[in-house]
């Protein structure tokens, strides 16, 4: 896996670094401690609901630099929640991205590295619940050489080292080599075009429950960076190969791809963005696309996020498609994002599921040293082969003060619901968030 460092990866399993660093993102180290209390009439989100409150002291943080030496950028959250009722063990909690390129040669040689910790579902057919979690870790490493045979021209080689790891799931324990070459050239000064070819090679620890593959993609590249819009389309191939297969099971797959993704700024205040996807993909693909990203660190109120990842060694096909409309100025932030998806696996077709999901957020300015925020959320999920739909439903009130310069409190009011076809699914969970944030 190879292609968008730091950004995200672009459609297949082997991407290729770019390294840019982060636009719009806080520059140096900034960060945030925090201490709260969350409370919730049911904290496991189950059918028979526990009470519990959990004491919980936070750092988020988000760090970018940019210079000769290369680009380099993390973000993320990390949290420990000691339950007062001790119903539940106590935990640590964390989301943590970085990215980064070394410079060995300018313009010539360069080192890649990309990695996510995270916490994720140990059940994926249940919720995010403090008896359902376990951590999981991607970590992407590897050179890449460029070379420029003419002014409008460009080559590019890359060598990458992937290893993927969880704390239960062992069929996503592995490693990963692959090698990516890239021919580029440049239409003009906005637009580019590529031919690009990958090879992937998986070995998974746990022989017994997940097939080790090699997978090829081919594809050509569409590129065009204007001054209010950002374009990517890829039209191409991928192919995999199995080692290791079962009666019945084919020992190849192969599967025409499209990737189109547009980013569109309507104002300075404003940005529109799309993207849609027909192709393969994987769980450590969703992890590192998911990653946090310092982009996000400053917004008012945080983004609401799918839960797209199903910890899995097993390839699927994907198709659907995301959209974001964002407008933000001194007193007023507004963020919609949308989502369809299907996955169909290879080999566990157990886990086939399609998701849809809105989520709306908003934060006004009251006053100088006040501000109120809402969210609204709402997934519809459907699990094929145990014949499941849920509905997922998330409502916030946020009010935040400012007591000094550097630092402030927090209140946060939800309600979240899950109404599903399987009754010893479904839970109502009503919560209170108190915290004292302290912030560089």
């Amino acid at each position: 896996m190879l292609r968008a460092i730091p950004l995200a990866l672009a459609t297949l399993g082997l991407l290729g670094a770019t390294g840019v660093a982060a636009q719009g993102a806080p520059q140096g180290l900034n960060y945030r401690l925090g201490l709260g209390l969350d409370h919730s009439d049911n904290m496991a989100r189950r059918p028979v609901a526990v009470a519990d409150t959990a004491l919980t002291p936070s750092l988020g943080f988000a760090w970018v630099h940019e210079g000769a030496s290369g680009e380099f950028e993390a973000a993320g959250n990390l949290a420990y929640r000691h339950y007062l009722r001790g119903r539940f063990d106590d935990e640590w909690l964390g989301q943590v991205g970085a990215s980064g390129r070394w410079v060995i040669a300018p313009e010539r040689l360069s080192w890649a590295f990309q990695a996510v910790l995270t916490d994720q579902p140990l059940n994926p057919f249940s919720v995010d619940a403090p008896d359902n979690r376990q951590r999981a870790e991607v970590v992407l490493t590897g050179p890449t050489l460029a070379l420029r045979p003419s002014p409008t021209t460009r080559l590019v080689g890359e060598l990458r080292y992937l290893h993927t790891g969880a704390d239960r799931s062992a069929d996503f324990d592995g490693r990963r080599v692959g090698a990516a070459v890239r021919g580029l050239y440049e239409l003009d000064a906005l637009r580019t075009l590529s031919a690009e070819l990958e090879g992937l090679e998986v070995d998974f620890q746990a022989a017994s429950t997940a097939s080790d593959y090699r997978r090829g993609n081919g594809f050509l590249r569409f590129t065009r960076r204007g001054p209010n819009s950002d374009l990517n389309l890829d039209a191409g191939y991928s192919r995999v190969r199995f080692e290791r297969v079962m009666p019945g099971e084919a020992e190849e797959e192969s599967l025409p791809f499209l990737r189109f993704r547009l980013a569109y700024r309507f104002s300075d205040l404003g940005q529109f963005e799309v993207d849609a996807s027909r192709g393969f993909g994987d769980s450590a693909e969703d992890l590192l696309e998911g990653a946090p990203d310092p982009r996000n660190y400053a917004l008012p109120v945080a983004r609401l996020a799918f839960r797209n990842t199903t910890l899995s060694g097993d390839l699927f096909e994907q198709t659907g498609g995301r959209l974001g409309l964002s407008r933000r100025d001194e007193s007023l932030y507004l963020r919609l994002d949308g989502q369809w998806r299907r996955q169909e696996y290879l080999r566990a077709s157990g886990l086939d599921q399609t998701v849809r999901g809105l989520y709306v957020s908003a934060s006004r300015q009251v006053r100088a040293t006040f501000s109120l925020a809402a969210q609204a959320g709402a997934e519809w999920r459907r699990y094929e082969a145990v014949d499941r739909s849920d509905r997922d439903t998330r409502l916030a009130l946020i009010g935040q003060w400012q007591t000094s310069r550097r630092s402030g409190l927090s209140l946060e009011l939800s309600r979240g619901e899950r109404q599903s076809s399987q009754a010893a699914q479904a839970y109502t969970d009503h919560r209170v968030f108190l915290a004292f944030t302290l912030v560089r």
